[in-house]
């Protein structure tokens, strides 16, 4: 606790986020700041996860003296403003949130009709960019800058959850970034999503592309929470093409940190894979995959995903006949397989694209917000949907 709410006030450059703290966490921060009454850090808990105050000058009912003796100690809410965000015809909206380093990332906020029952995915982001480089991925395409803070990736689902006026049912980890490039500020994300924001860990998935030595450390937690890994390609050969950062991780070790995962956890393991044209949507590669699942044994599901062009890459959208191709060849060998379905954000779809569109360099201070809230015309090729099956 005195590591993460201790009262002393930091350099500028570092101040720190009551968003995702606990509530203990932050009853001890109101007695460390001089506060003798209890419910001090309960009012704390309530303004932050409860009202959604965005600054501390907005805790109404807190002492003038708390308030002051917060922001004199070097603490904020943790809340970003909206820089600019955009809703598809089908209600998918995109949010780019503006940081305080002036850094933007984006969130996604997918509704589905479920049956009649209404459900509300939000996909978040890890990092400010990604270091892989994927050959098909905007974001790669966008650069690099940092990591994302625990607070950082929760404010995105409550971001969501204002633009929709709705709860977030279920959360994925497969914005922009690598996930366990991040772990630490992930696994805080996860668990403040859970016991704070009382999302069930059934409801998130956690992604991947393959970081050597993290799904084993990942296991460790047995979460309750689906691993969703990232393949793109049946072997070797092929995915170092796809995911340069194959070659410092080869399939068959990311196999068999697979199947350990599975023994560790009992949870199922979801493959991704990115259907490209002519690159790795042939019969043949299916029946390649489901050897590959077969040999790693049961219990997997593969999600396939239909490309969604990029501006300035080489890819193409397999037609349909060829999708449903594979997914012939998947289901006859015994693998279980969904395709993803393609709606939401008509413009600037892939993730990292909309990023890119507005931002290479930290924004300057003056940099205003875009009107929010645009409403695109479906006539271009839209984005997958990022709920998982």
């Amino acid at each position: 606790l005195r590591t993460r709410a201790s009262a002393a006030a930091p350099p500028e450059t570092s101040r720190r986020a009551l968003l995702g703290l606990t509530e203990p966490e932050l009853r001890q921060l109101a007695v460390d700041l001089g506060q003798q009454q209890s419910y001090r850090g309960k009012q704390l808990h309530d303004l932050v996860y409860k009202n959604r105050a965005k600054q501390v000058e907005e805790f109404a009912y807190v002492p003038k003296v708390f308030r002051e003796a917060l922001v004199g100690a070097g603490w904020n809410v943790g809340r970003s403003p909206v820089h600019h965000a955009v809703t598809a015809t089908d209600g998918t909206t995109k949010i780019l949130l503006k940081l305080e380093d002036n850094r933007l990332v984006e969130t996604v906020g997918i509704p589905v009709d479920d049956r009649g029952t209404p459900r509300l995915t939000a996909c978040v982001s890890s990092q400010v960019g990604c270091p892989l480089r994927c050959s098909f991925c905007a974001t790669g395409k966008g650069g690099f800058a940092r990591n994302l803070k625990g607070h950082e990736i929760v404010e995105q689902v409550l971001a969501i959850e204002e633009s929709f006026k709705h709860r977030v049912t279920n959360v994925v980890f497969m914005g922009m970034g690598e996930p366990m490039l991040n772990l630490k500020a992930v696994l805080e994300a996860h668990q403040c999503l859970n016991k704070e924001l009382k999302i069930g860990q059934r409801m998130m998935t956690i992604s991947t592309v393959g970081v050597p030595n993290t799904i084993s450390k990942l296991a460790s937690h047995k979460l309750q929470s689906t691993l969703a890994v990232s393949l793109h390609a049946p072997n070797q050969r092929l995915r170092e093409t796809i995911v340069p950062s194959a070659k410092a991780y080869p399939l068959e070790a990311l196999m068999d940190d697979c199947k350990n995962y599975f023994l560790e956890t009992g949870r199922r393991v979801s493959f991704e894979y990115t259907l490209l044209a002519g690159i790795n949507d042939e019969k043949a590669h299916a029946e390649e995959l489901a050897a590959l699942l077969h040999a790693c044994g049961g219990g997997y599901h593969v999600n396939l995903i239909p490309y969604n062009p990029v501006e300035g890459s080489e890819y193409k959208r397999p037609y349909r006949k060829a999708i449903q191709a594979f997914v012939d060849a998947l289901e006859s060998r015994k693998i279980t397989v969904s395709v993803r379905q393609t709606r939401g954000l008509d413009a600037n779809a892939a993730c990292g694209q909309l990023r890119n569109e507005f931002q290479k360099n930290p924004l300057l201070e003056s940099s205003p917000p875009s009107e929010p809230n645009q409403l695109l015309e479906s006539s271009t090729p839209s984005e997958p949907s990022l709920v998982p099956a």
